[in-house]
């Protein structure tokens, strides 16, 4: 088990940096009547705490990781070009990001095939704003060359997958990256799934990147988890 979660940290931490990175890069707001401008304050932060999936919405076992808010300007950082992608958030009206990893334990891991979910959220100060974000950021996700991030992996594929029944946001991509792990790896055939959803609900665009060993149920489960934090977007942005 331990072998398997070296090979995801190690094969997906470009993954998770690229999703990071595009997750915060592409939000942003100045607020529309009850949004306040304002990046510091408590209400705008409470807000995006209360917009992405929340530890009730995940087993019993799981534990936050990490949680840290984004400006602008820390967005920005990452990129090649940061005056430009400084200006394009700005154009857009990015008020502030949120991120939240969840990781789940040994238990859970064997239990479900759970290894780390990722849930972020950002406010703009208009609709216009958020939508600009989520197109984006839906373009980042269908143009990356998935194989090139996953250099131990022998076969990646990238689907675009259909939600019966999806939850009524404003706009929604749900993307599967699977990478089977290559033979000099030494733990046999295991694939690994890499869930990416996109949200954007009025002023708000949020992502959800879970990361699982491949098993027959997972499409259910992320499901659930990405209609748990569309609801919490809902709730949040009526």
């Amino acid at each position: 088990m331990v072998r398997k979660l070296r090979l995801v940290v190690g094969g997906l931490a470009a993954l998770a940096a690229f999703l990071l990175v595009t997750a915060m890069a592409c939000d942003g707001g100045e607020g529309d009547g009850e949004v306040t401008p304002t990046p510091g304050s408590p209400e705008v932060q409470e807000q995006l705490r209360q917009m992405v999936l929340q530890l009730k919405d995940l087993p019993s076992g799981v534990i936050l990781a990490e949680e840290f808010f984004v400006t602008a300007e820390e967005s920005a950082v990452e990129s090649a070009d940061r005056e430009a992608r400084l200006a394009q958030l700005q154009e857009w009206g990015y008020i502030l990001g949120y991120d939240a990893t969840y990781q789940a334990n040994p238990e859970v891991l064997s239990q479900t095939g759970l290894i780390l979910a990722t849930s972020t959220a950002s406010l703009y100060g208009s609709e216009e704003g958020a939508e600009a974000s989520f197109a984006d950021a839906v373009e980042t996700a269908r143009t990356t060359d998935w194989a090139d991030l996953f250099g131990g992996a022998q076969e990646v594929q990238v689907e675009e997958e259909e939600m019966a029944n999806p939850p009524p946001v404003d706009e929604m991509l749900w993307l599967r990256v699977t990478a089977k792990a290559a033979p000099e790896v030494g733990i046999g055939e295991e694939t690994f799934a890499n869930d990416i959803a996109l949200f954007r609900q009025g002023p708000a665009r949020a992502s959800l990147m879970v990361v699982w060993t491949m098993d027959d149920g997972i499409s259910d489960f992320m499901q659930q988890l990405a209609r748990a934090q569309a609801q919490h977007l809902m709730d949040a942005l009526p």
